[in-house]
């Protein structure tokens, strides 16, 4: 059995021992105490309406020993027999009242259970004093009732009668004129029937014969205990067809808890592992629909805080990454500018020493100041560049933006660098120069700036009579300026490291070729100024640095 199905047959088994407890209870209880109950509810019932027959015997709305239809309603209301009890000492005589076509006949108890202290006598006629003839004169003297009417319990009340006066305080507890009593009188016959017996004292007033009476009441249980046993045999067959119900109950209830609970038990421990993706689809609106909604909300909120937290991640990586990337080149820099200054200062230092010495004279002492010269202006470019790079880089430096016409920038570049050009027989090719001059949005120091360093690097890389050649690309909102020197290309892993400062795709650190290795790093910071897009790329017999400027036409 899996673990995540433990819930479910747990809450199976509760569920269905639980019903079944609960209606075996059931109808334990309502077996067992349902007669208790209906006894109980049988016996006021019984005094109440007992009570108001008393009052209209009291009030003389009835005689004593008639039996009105009313009476008549309320002995087949209770299943019983109303009847009138006159006690003269030891002397009891019962009337149960009634006609029949058939002269009734004196009904006397059994000898076996009657009480010995009573001599009791039962009368089916309600005229006790005397016996007057049914004919025309006194018709109407007879009670207002069928007169065939015979009450079939009427057989059983010397039975219920001899149990009744077995109590020998039964009469003092009858003293009170007007007030029920109901006693329940059990198994009195070979049929265990149960019965209830009523008994109220009647007021001498309406007593005829004088002495005391009492009016009487026999109401049989045997209907309850009928349906108590036909109610206990009928849950026998009611278990039997409520198994099926309560086992599809219990099977129902157990899923419709334990299968959102296992559901959500999934989704949490995708969570646990940081799956935050685990949706939770469930329709429903009470407590556990909103657990679900509430667990959604909460992977959805992890899973946006783990983004920003991987996100930030990703930045303070960065950040480290930049900053040890700066700190080489903060080393690097350092080591690149000792590089290049310690030259210059050596040959400085050197040849104003032999200046100081005298060891020179004529040529030779203007060769030294020249070597002196060319050096400290070297290093002033050198100084100048760092400058400028810091500058830029820096973002204090602010570009002086103008139209700025580019082919005649361009020209006015040429004739700077044209002793360079001379120096190895390179003629420059181009394309677009002569077409109609194009404006550019920029600084023209700092384009010319771009220029010369991109054009002197090209032709310190040419070799002697090789070909150099710049192409002019205009498009829509900007024109292409490309720069094609012959020679050897750059080594592929070293293209994406050209543009940083004091870096040399020339390893050998050559005067010659490798320059002060800040011309492209100035570069890189004038173009991304003008929001340039720039690059380098290898052809098949040299090099071609290329980048983009903003166009304006002139009108």
């Amino acid at each position: 059995m899996m673990k995540r199905e433990r819930l479910y047959f747990k809450i199976f088994w509760v569920t269905l021992i639980g019903l079944v407890l609960f209606t075996i209870l059931w109808m334990v209880l309502q077996t067992k105490f349902f007669g208790t109950f209906y006894v109980h509810q049988k016996s006021n019932e019984l005094s109440q309406q007992l009570e108001k027959i008393y009052h209209k015997y009291a009030d003389g709305v009835y005689e004593l020993n008639d039996k009105p239809a009313e009476i008549v309603d309320f002995e087949q209301r209770f299943y019983g027999l109303t009847a009138t009890l006159y006690k003269e000492g030891t002397n009891i005589n019962v009337y149960v009242g009634g006609y029949n076509t058939v002269p009734a006949t004196p009904m006397s108890p059994s000898p076996s259970i009657m009480q010995p202290n009573y001599d009791i006598t039962i009368h089916s006629d309600s005229r006790p004093t005397t016996n007057t003839p049914l004919d025309d004169k006194n018709i109407e003297m007879l009670p207002l009732q069928p007169a065939s009417y015979l009450n079939p319990y009427s057989e059983r009340l010397p039975g219920a009668l001899s149990i009744w006066l077995q109590d020998a305080k039964r009469f003092s507890t009858l003293s009170e004129t007007g007030k029920v009593t109901v006693t329940k009188i059990s198994d009195f016959d070979a049929d265990n029937e149960n019965m209830l017996i009523a008994a109220v004292k009647m007021p001498n007033t309406v007593n005829p014969q004088g002495g005391d009476a009492y009016l009487i009441a026999l109401a049989t249980l045997q209907p309850i205990g009928d349906a108590v046993q036909v109610m206990s045999r009928f849950y026998m067959y009611f278990y039997v067809l409520a198994a099926f119900p309560i086992l599809l109950f219990a099977y129902f209830l157990s899923r419709t808890i334990t299968l959102p609970l296992i559901q959500l038990n999934k989704v949490a421990k995708r969570l646990t592992k940081l799956d935050f993706t685990a949706v939770i689809r469930m329709n429903r609106k009470d407590e556990i629909g909103q657990l679900a909604d509430t667990m959604n909300s909460l992977a959805h909120n992890l899973q946006q805080t783990m983004a920003d937290l991987q996100e930030a991640n990703t930045k303070l990586q960065a950040d480290i990454e930049k900053e040890k990337q700066l700190e080489r080149l903060r080393k690097q820099f350092v080591a690149s500018v000792s590089h290049e200054l310690q030259t210059p200062v050596s040959l400085i230092q050197g040849y104003a020493e032999a200046l100081k010495d005298n060891v020179a004279h004529g040529l030779k002492r203007d060769k030294y100041a020249g070597v002196i010269i060319e050096e400290s202006e070297r290093m002033a470019r050198l100084v100048a560049d760092l400058l400028d790079l810091s500058q830029l880089e820096s973002g204090r430096f602010a570009l002086h933006w103008s139209k700025v016409p580019l082919q005649e920038t361009i020209r006015s570049v040429f004739i700077k660098l044209d002793p360079l050009l001379k120096e190895k027989s390179i003629r420059p090719q181009w394309v677009g120069l002569d077409t109609e001059e194009l404006w550019v949005e920029s600084d023209r120091q700092r384009l010319e700036q771009v220029l010369i360093n991109l054009l002197s690097n090209a032709i310190r890389h040419t070799p002697v009579q090789g070909r150099l050649e710049i192409r002019l690309i205009p498009e829509h909102s900007s024109v292409w300026l490309e720069i094609t020197n012959e020679g050897l290309p750059i080594p592929e892993g070293d293209l994406p490291y050209i543009w940083d400062t004091f870096y040399r795709a020339d390893r050998s650190g050559s005067r010659e070729l490798g320059g002060t290795g800040i011309g492209l790093s100035i570069v890189k910071a004038i173009l991304q100024r003008h929001g340039s897009q720039y690059g380098v790329r290898n052809e098949e017999d040299g090099v071609t640095f290329y980048f983009t400027l903003p166009l304006q036409r002139t009108t």
